[in-house]
């Protein structure tokens, strides 16, 4: 995901052999067959949240892979053989993933916003709080290296590194998972489980409940179960939602 901030990736564009480019469903399947054994890895590791492992490590993974099947979702929904047999599939990961990291960020340690970087009892600093990466500064695909620094202008932007301490969230990406969550169990028990969920995020953790990700997918839920269709619409299509 990281590569699509550098746009459309030119080996395709460039190549003389329709051969040389998977297809579609072909790239699903490789990728949902191994975030599958990373969740379960996890697992195996006892990494559950409240009463066994957490950090944000962890959470970093399961938030990557929770947007790679969302996007999969909308992406591969012209393809027939993708709806038939494998979008049914494709949203119980989906759902799989959100309950792991709704565990997560309820860790009644706050593990979710942390790792252990000293080894020592103790010794606690952010799960992200740099902003470079560890090693060799990362290379595109025709030999250009990406931006690894500090001083780049787009450090203010980024939710983690050192500005994303500074946040509620300290540099997760819960806000947004929060609100996904919500959007995908729209229909559960005739929409109670959202409101549950939702009142539940006010009492105990408001900066979530009151950030924007969250209150938009309200937002959607509210018109949805208004029958309000106009208004479902007008916000899907608002300049202001974002694609994820």
């Amino acid at each position: 995901m990281e590569r699509d901030r550098q746009g459309f990736d030119k080996r395709w564009a460039q190549s003389q052999q329709p051969s040389d480019i998977p297809p579609p469903l072909d790239v699903y399947q490789f990728i949902w067959d191994r975030t599958r054994m990373i969740r379960k890895d996890f697992i195996l590791q006892n990494y559950i949240g409240t009463g066994g492992n957490c950090d944000a490590r962890a959470v970093r993974c399961h938030e990557r892979i929770a947007r790679w099947h969302a996007m999969s979702e909308h992406q591969l929904s012209h393809i027939p053989d993708f709806v038939s047999h494998q979008s049914q599939q494709n949203v119980a990961e989906l759902g799989q993933t959100m309950k792991t990291l709704n565990m997560y960020y309820d860790d009644a340690l706050g593990r979710s916003l942390k790792v252990n970087e000293s080894g020592e009892q103790g010794g606690y600093a952010q799960g992200c709080g740099s902003d470079i990466i560890l090693g060799k500064s990362p290379v595109d695909f025709d030999g250009t290296l990406l931006t690894n620094t500090a001083q780049s202008a787009d450090v203010a932007k980024r939710i983690i590194g050192a500005n994303g301490i500074k946040s509620p969230t300290h540099g997760t990406a819960e806000p947004e998972m929060r609100g996904l969550y919500i959007l995908l169990t729209l229909n559960n028990e005739g929409g109670m489980e959202v409101l549950k969920y939702s009142g539940r995020l006010c009492v105990q953790r408001p900066a979530v409940f009151y950030s924007r990700p969250v209150q938009l997918a309200l937002s959607i839920f509210q018109a949805k179960k208004d029958h309000n269709y106009a208004r479902f619409f007008s916000l899907l299509k608002s300049p202001s939602t974002p694609y994820l």
